[in-house]
């Protein structure tokens, strides 16, 4: 299994800065997603011919919110170009 360098847009960067302050551990969901991605680029879900959908599912319990991003991807590199952070469900 090869391991793809995980690149975000600055627009993402931000986001993941500013929801910190709600989700003390969103770092760490957002580091789990991009660990993932990383291995497994192609388990989203392909929404054009370019666009990838990836939902990570967040824990309401211990305030780990759910996380949803569009990327793209080829044998190099993963791009998240944009984040949607969620309160996780019941």
């Amino acid at each position: 299994m090869a391991m793809r360098t995980v690149v975000e847009s600055g627009d993402v960067s931000a986001k993941i800065d500013a929801e910190s302050t709600v989700y003390p551990r969103m770092h760490e969901a957002f580091d789990a997603l991009t660990w993932w991605l990383s291995r497994n680029p192609d388990t989203g879900e392909l929404i054009d011919d370019y666009y990838w959908l990836y939902k990570q599912r967040g824990n309401r319990e211990l305030n780990i919110p759910s996380l949803v991003v569009v990327y793209t991807f080829d044998h190099n590199s993963v791009e998240i170009v944009s984040l949607l952070v969620r309160l996780p469900s019941l």
